[in-house]
């Protein structure tokens, strides 16, 4: 696999992971440059940006369980 090849698939994968224009610039900056410790630190921050919304997400479900058990019981009542 060719350099630009690797690059092409990256950049292919950053975007599916959400990444922002200037991120993927990061990284594939860093990929090309073999500097791997950059690369893996930019996308170790993106990793635990993603694992906090998850979290968040998590939180938004618990709530709206919440609230479809609150609603549940509500009309049970009537």
């Amino acid at each position: 696999m060719t350099q630009t090849e690797l690059l092409a698939d990256w950049a292919g994968y950053l975007a599916r992971l959400g990444c922002g224009k200037e991120l993927s610039a990061q990284v594939l900056g860093a990929v090309e440059a073999r500097d791997t410790a950059q690369a893996a630190a930019l996308l170790r921050r993106h990793r635990q940006s993603l694992l906090e919304e998850l979290h968040r997400a998590g939180e938004r479900v618990d709530l709206l369980d919440f609230l479809l058990y609150t609603l549940k019981q509500h009309t049970e009542r009537m």
